[in-house]
């Protein structure tokens, strides 16, 4: 068998040596940051062992118990589990723990979207995320094959082997390591992908827009609008810190120009998008290369009120794939990377 390498631990485990579980071969550490949907629930012993296992140099990941009844639920406790691990750094996905009888009788499918709601809430904050469960679970109450496609899975299965594909298996709770004395959660880990879940800084988006024969002052992200009301725009120039970008414009009763992915209000051919004296009446957008984020924009009917954000070029119910109406001047504009 595999070698453990990772605990598992909650407020249930108090006077932790960390650094003697390091030396006994441990390397990792899944710990419980809180259950259900306030952050009054946090675990009370959260901050203390995130600090000594840091300290001793462990790899961490972290936990959260569920008792969600409903989709909206699981995102309120995502939410409180964010807020919870706030300002922490986690090499580790932050898993959903899924395993309270009062859950079973929502049955499969809405188990299984409980599960995704939390997870994409998380994933929105820039963390991997993960679903642990048990063997019963995994294989009668929840997708297994749907969810092992999008997250992390952490096996419950205390036996000789693991019956279901996973990145960890929890192999035993009553295992004995150095540097606590009594039962503990033991772990295998099988996928070394787990430990890459640096949590991606947002990059830097600086953007300024052509309008009343100016050029007005830049913005970063949705510090503000950038624009003035019932002044039409007529060209944007937009860069980031990092990854890539490209946008165009629509021109108002004309057509879409090309894109320009540089930022320089003195290059008229790659350096904005727009024609100075020439209104535009939409925008488009597209951001890469950076973990998932996308480019999050909207702009302003001129003298009304703002349109639906928009995210990179992408159509659905709720998209266009562009930001504006074509043939409605625009005023303001508020660009950001989610």
């Amino acid at each position: 068998m595999a070698k453990v390498t990772c605990v598992d631990v909650s407020e249930f485990q108090q006077n932790i040596d960390f650094n003697k579980m390091k030396n006994d071969g441990i390397k990792a550490v899944i710990i419980r940051a809180g259950y259900g949907r306030e952050t009054s629930q946090k675990d009370t012993m959260f901050e203390s062992h995130y600090r000594n296992a840091k300290e001793a140099g462990l790899k961490i990941g972290a936990y959260w118990y569920s008792y969600a009844d409903s989709v909206d639920d699981a995102e309120k406790e995502a939410k409180a589990c964010l807020e919870c691990i706030e300002n922490k750094y986690f090499d580790m996905p932050i898993y959903y723990d899924l395993e309270d009888y009062s859950m079973i009788k929502l049955g499969k499918t809405k188990l299984t979207a409980i599960a995704e709601r939390f997870c994409e809430t998380i994933k929105k904050s820039n963390y991997k995320a993960g679903v642990y469960a048990n063997l019963n679970w995994f294989n009668n109450c929840l997708d297994y094959d749907k969810l092992k496609k999008k997250y992390s899975i952490w096996l419950a299965q205390y036996n000789s082997v693991n019956e279901l594909s996973c990145d960890i298996w929890q192999n035993s709770s009553t295992g004995r390591v150095s540097g606590y004395g009594k039962n503990i959660d033991t772990n295998i880990i099988f996928n070394e992908n787990v430990f890459e879940n640096v949590k991606v800084e947002k990059p830097t988006l600086t953007y300024r827009v052509y309008a009343d024969g100016k050029w007005y002052s830049e913005v970063k992200g949705l510090s503000n609008i950038a624009g003035r009301k019932k002044q039409a725009i007529s060209a944007i120039a937009l860069k980031v810190s990092r990854g890539k970008i490209r946008y165009r414009v629509h021109l108002l009763n004309g057509d879409w120009l090309d894109w320009v992915d540089g930022y320089d209000i003195n290059d008229s051919n790659n350096g904005y998008a727009g024609i100075k004296g020439k209104v535009i009446d939409a925008i488009q957008v597209e951001f890469s290369g950076v973990s998932d984020f996308k480019a999050t924009y909207r702009v302003r009917k001129q003298g009304a009120g703002f349109w639906d954000w928009q995210h990179n070029t992408e159509k659905d119910s709720s998209q266009d794939g562009y930001a504006g109406l074509l043939g409605t001047k625009i005023d303001g504009v508020q660009i950001t990377l989610t």
